[in-house]
């Protein structure tokens, strides 16, 4: 996961840098297949073993789904016209940051309910 991160951060970068290569917003989300939907939240203070197990299988296709939307993103051409437009690169660069920020506060999340599972499933086993 933390691989992940990283190459969010180091692509985030580089569009910062060299600037977008994307079509018109308001298109973004059709022609990348749309923005994927984060899996419910499962309660690490109450949940069972399968249901964490579930639950760490969609972060997983979670993830997985929005790093190909992030490339899309990336990777689509855009008119020398919409390059040209600084409200265009803005809005690019902002929506892209938005996609960043919803994956790390999601993976933050499923830590949290991680560690408390973990924590619990400690004290059980700790009771002779």
């Amino acid at each position: 996961m933390k691989n992940a991160v990283s190459t969010l951060i180091l692509s985030t970068l580089a569009i910062l840098v060299t600037g977008p290569a994307l079509a018109d917003i308001s298109g973004l989300n059709a022609t990348c297949g749309g923005l994927p939907a984060a899996p419910a939240v499962t309660r690490g203070d109450s949940a069972d073993e399968a249901a964490m197990r579930a639950y760490g299988a969609g972060m997983r296709d979670y993830t997985a789904r929005l790093m190909t939307y992030l490339t899309c993103l990336d990777n689509h051409p855009a008119s020398t016209a919409d390059l040209a437009s600084a409200s265009y690169r803005r809005d690019v660069i902002n929506h892209r940051q938005q996609v960043v920020n919803q994956l790390e506060q999601t993976v933050n999340r499923f830590n949290i309910e991680l560690r408390e599972f973990k924590s619990r499933q400690a004290q059980v086993a700790a009771v002779p």
